[in-house]
């Protein structure tokens, strides 16, 4: 009886595990493999939905407790997300890789990755694809509107000297580089020299929370870069791809025919009170193509007008470019590699002489896996870029300057192009066809190579991992400056052409080899731990930097042979011969760093950063500096609550941060080295009929200088809704920086320079927010991402020399830095009753001039002293720094073919037209274009310009006139294209196939009037390179 009842007993038990064992939980084992089967170790497996979880060991191994049906997330960077169904108790997981990509939930932070829902505050990650396939010279033209607060500009159009720059929430130093820190595979890199199709991830660190951890350099924000390397067991690929380009130039003046630019000179000497210098007569002979090759006896200007266009002459209307890169990715059961060449080149806009550039980019990335432990990995790059340019400069009143500015009584006598062309010499004006022609030559060889060789630990101890990184590199140019001489042209009494002074009287030639050599090392002892709910990760380490940089330049003059450009050679009758001179600097770093992070249960973190930085630039008191930053964050989607009462919510996360990080000028590693010390410098002085040497000093040592600290304070907000279709993230930001260098004000009587010293502050607040929207349809899918920020900054306290003067302005107390002061304009005077009794800036002031306010009213217009207790009638008209940029893109794929566009621009922005530049006769040689025909007379009296003047000074002041709105939106970048996958053609060694056309720059709408000048340009208007609209077609290959 009692085994009977023993038995039913255990019947029972069993029949109850049966149905109920499955929604018991179990411990699942299983092994995560790559390509090729071949373990993955660090993979996270995740429970869906849940905060447990567990990591894949150097056998690919996991075990975790979970229950049957349940969904575990595998993810690793550089595979494909799996969710997997539990189905048993022993799983084997197969990751595909994605080698091109980085996962959408991992992001690089500094010296190590992070879930991106383990990040708080303002890291943004720019996608790849972002930047793929875009016809840019570099990697900074290609994040135009990538990011909120990352603001991108060029001054030029000029191949490879665009004069690229990035600035990541506006400016905290005055007079200094306010770009950001680069870091390019965990050390300090050059985006310029870097191909940007060797890119795989790259992240933006705008607050100091993140980027604290790199101290002294961090102040302008962080841009950290990961290349692409190959994949372990991973089949070798090739990928080829190849764009072909044509550029035309935009934004350039409008030439008008030789009569009518006599014409407005009569009428501008006209209104000077001066005869006309062109008769009638002489207007019709300027229509009359005969007259090009006949002179008068007394060799009036008006002889050499002629109705060719120079600038159609020297400058095509449009150019090639070429890019073509390929590399070759792949690797074994312990190591892969990755092999990549570009070759990028690109025609200017001048027919003559040398205007061109060209890079070549290689990259060798290895990793090879020595143990179950132990890792190496190098990475090597190279990149040389040639420019050829011409011998003298383009902007300013350089070579477009001559170009668009000088009148047509300057330029050949003889139709250029012929064999016969002379170069007309009247004053000192030259002409900018012979100096392309025959003017000499600007080489530029530049060389950037780097080594980044890592040795790796992993798992040395439960949690534990160690890293060691060194890395040299090397920077080199090369750089040649030939000016030669050119004959010039002039008339005599006989209407024959007789030589003249000579362009480049005296020839030159210049040889400049700057190099820099950098040594980086650092090494990192990084533990993971977890108790139950409790998360800690632990990061420390050391890092030591070294800088040589040695300048070498030799100039010789009066070269004996024209056509001979050598520094051995010089005619012995010419006195003023070169000179040789040099420059060596060199300093170190020492760094000590480290983070600690907190979180509980994956809802509530914590983290703490700590780095001390020393420099040999700064006096022995002044050396270290400390960093350091808190950030706290809520994950409010994680609360039981939430996720019950907002099922449609994703993701929502509430931080906070402050922190702190160097400024610009002690973040550059050649600014003001060693100026704790006495300089002495050379001079000469004739004694006893000969040139003696003597020793000065000229500077005076700064003991106190410190490191420029900037202060931020972020609050930030994150949320994904509706199955993470929708993303939303908002910054807000206050930076300080309260030890800004500005140069000391010292009496004169002391007879030396005084360096700077920490005697200002500037502050800057601002907001950044990104929307994304990403969805599919049948056999496609599209997205919509846009991003709009503002900062403006205010000098808060200067203690150096305040002086209020007319023009662009860096450090008005109490103003944004670069503010434009000038005089209030209202309109013009449009007849001799305003006139009467009125105060005028310039005696001669008359009818059609620009009216200027008397703001002070003390019945006179003028500066005061220029002071800030006597600026006279000087006021703020504007300012130069960009407000409220923006960018859109939006794209569509189906059934292979896809579509982008991109736009960016700018909501707010003041610009001033220079009125060298802008006006039509601010010299006497100056040449009227067709914007200059819309001036004041009685019956326009809304014109653009004030009356023509000959050598105009009353209109000329800086004045709100000549203050334009640069505010613009522009279509950056349309692509179309359509990828042929592998699997829907029959060509047995190719893979994907895509097709393109890309189009650069290609419209744009600006508030600004003068439409010879693109708003992207500078603080000022003035003649410039003129940039590029690109259309491109392009092929990617994959084998």
């Amino acid at each position: 009886m009692q085994k009977r009842l023993l038995t039913a007993k255990l019947l029972f038990i069993v029949i109850a595990l049966c149905a109920f064992g499955p929604a018991m939980a179990q411990t699942v084992k299983g092994k995560v493999t790559g390509g090729n089967k071949a373990p993955l170790s660090g993979v996270s497996v995740q429970i869906k939905n849940s905060s447990r979880g567990a990591t894949t060991n150097n056998n690919g191994e996991f075990s975790i407790v979970a229950d049957q049906g349940t969904v575990l997330v595998f993810s690793f960077v550089g595979y494909k997300t799996q969710e997997v169904i539990i189905n048993g108790s022993q799983l084997t997981i197969n990751m595909e890789q994605a080698a091109e990509t980085i996962l959408s939930d991992v992001v690089v932070v500094g010296y190590g990755t992070r879930s991106k829902r383990d990040v708080g505050g303002a890291v943004l990650s720019v996608d790849q694809k972002f930047m793929k396939d875009r016809p840019v010279t570099n990697t900074i033209a290609a994040l135009q509107g990538a990011a909120p607060g990352l603001v991108i500009t060029r001054s030029s159009g000029q191949p490879g000297r665009e004069g690229w720059s990035a600035n990541i929430r506006g400016i905290t130093s005055l007079g200094a580089n306010n770009s950001p820190l680069v870091i390019i595979d965990g050390v300090e890199g050059d985006l310029n020299a870097l191909n940007p199709n060797d890119i795989l991830s790259l992240s933006i660190l705008e607050d100091a929370a993140a980027a604290s951890i790199y101290g002294a350099k961090a102040g302008g924000g962080v841009i950290l870069v990961t290349t692409k390397t190959g994949g372990v067991n991973q089949k070798t690929k090739v990928d080829l791809t190849s764009l072909y380009t044509w550029r035309k130039p935009f934004a350039r003046p409008e030439l008008i025919s030789s009569r009518r630019q006599a014409e407005l000179q009569n009428i501008a000497r006209i209104n000077g009170n001066a005869n006309p210098d062109f008769t009638d007569e002489q207007l019709n002979w300027l229509d009359d193509p005969a007259v090009n090759e006949v002179w008068n006896t007394n060799t009036k200007s008006w002889d050499y007008y002629y109705n060719n266009n120079l600038a159609g002459i020297l400058m095509r209307d449009q150019s090639p470019q070429r890019n073509i890169n390929l590399s070759v990715s792949g690797g074994g059961d312990k190591s892969s590699f990755l092999f990549s060449m570009g070759y990028f080149d690109q025609q200017g806009v001048f027919k003559f002489g040398p205007d061109q550039y060209s890079k070549f980019n290689a990259r060798l990335n290895y990793t090879n896996r020595i143990s179950k432990i132990f890792s190496f990995d190098s990475r090597l790059s190279f990149a040389k870029e040639n420019i050829d340019a011409p011998p003298v400069g383009i902007t300013g009143e350089g070579l477009m300057y001559n170009i668009y500015s000088i009148r047509a009584s300057r330029n050949p006598i003889f139709t250029p192009g012929t064999n016969e062309s002379k170069y007309a010499f009247i004053g000192t004006i030259s002409n900018a066809y012979p100096i392309l022609k025959d003017g000499g030559y600007d080489y530029e060889d530049r060389y950037n190579m780097n080594g980044v060789f890592s040795l790796s630990a992993k798992q040395v101890a439960k949690g534990l991992d160690l890293k060691a990184v060194y890395s040299p590199g090397m920077v080199l140019s090369d750089r040649e400056i030939f000016n030669k001489t050119v004959p010039r042209w002039s008339i005599d009494q006989n209407k024959i052409p007789v030589p003249g002074t000579s362009i480049n009287q005296v020839s030159s030639l210049s040889k400049t080899n700057p190099h820099t050599i950098n040594q980086n090392f650092f090494s990192t002892v990084d533990y993971d731990q977890a108790i139950n709910e409790h998360h800690f990760h632990l990061l420390g380490g050391y890092e030591f930097k070294s800088y040589k940089f040695d300048w070498v330049q030799a100039i010789q003059r009066a070269l004996l042979l024209n056509d001979f450009p050598t520094l051995n050679f010089t005619s012995l009758a010419t006195a003023d011969i070169g000179n040789v001179g040099d420059n060596i600097q060199v300093n170190t770093w020492q760094s000590f760093f480290g983070r600690l992070s907190y979180n509980y249960n994956k809802k509530y973190y914590l983290e703490g950063t700590l780095r001390r930085d020393g420099s040999s630039r700064l006096a022995p008191g002044n050396k270290y500096q400390n960093f350091h930053a808190v950030n706290a964050f809520w994950r409010v989607s994680e609360e039981p609550w939430v996720k019950t009462a907002l099922p449609w919510l994703d993701e929502m996360k509430i931080g906070a941060s402050y922190g702190t990080a160097g400024g610009a000028q002690t973040s550059n590693p050649n600014a003001n080295n060693y100026d704790f010390q006495p300089f002495l410098s050379r001079g000469f002085y004739p004694f006893n009929d000969s040139r003696t040497a003597y020793f000065f000093q000229a500077d005076l040592p700064s003991q106190s200088k410190a490191w420029e600290v900037i202060k931020t304070t972020n609050f930030s907000f994150d949320i994904e809704l509706l199955q993470r279709r929708l993303r939303l993230h908002y910054d807000y930001f206050i930076k300080e920086n309260n030890n800004v260098f500005v140069s000391q004000v010292l009496p004169a009587m002391l007879g030396v320079t005084p360096n700077a010293a920490n005697l200002a502050a500037v502050r800057v607040k601002g907001w950044g927010v990104t929307l994304n929207w990403n969805d599919r349809f049948n056999n496609g899918s599209y997205f919509i991402s846009a991003n709009l920020s503002d900062d403006k900054n205010k000098v808060t306290r200067y203690d150096g020399s305040l002086v209020y003067n007319s023009g662009i302005n860096t450090s008005q107390l109490g103003q944004s830095t670069n503010s434009i002061y000038g005089y209030k304009a209202d309109g013009y005077f449009n007849d001799d009753r305003e006139l009467i009794g009125y105060p005028v800036l310039t005696p001669g002031t008359g009818v059609g001039d620009i009216k200027l306010l008397d703001v002070n009213g003390d019945g006179k217009i003028n500066s005061g002293i220029g002071t800030p207790a006597d600026h006279g009638d000087l006021v703020y008209l504007g300012n130069t720094n960009p407000r409220y940029v923006f960018g859109f893109n939006t794209g569509v794929n189906w059934k292979g073919f896809d579509l982008s566009v991109l736009f960016n621009g700018v909501g707010k922005r003041s610009i001033l037209m220079e009125p060298y530049a802008t006006m039509a006769f601010f010299d006497s040689w100056r040449m009227p274009l067709a914007i200059h025909q819309d001036y004041w007379t009685p019956d326009n009296r809304n014109a653009k310009f004030p009356k023509l003047r000959f050598a105009d000074r009353i209109n000329n002041q800086i004045s709100s006139h000549w203050v334009q709105n640069a505010s613009y939106i522009r279509l950056k970048n349309l692509q179309i294209g359509y990828t042929l996958e592998k699997n829907k053609h029959r060509l047995k060694y190719l893979g994907d196939i895509r097709f393109y056309l890309s189009g650069q720059d290609l419209w744009e709408k600006t508030g600004m009037w003068y439409t010879y000048y693109d708003p992207e340009n500078p603080d000022r208007v003035s003649f410039s390179y003129p940039l590029w609209r690109s259309y491109s077609v392009g092929l990617n290959v994959t084998f």
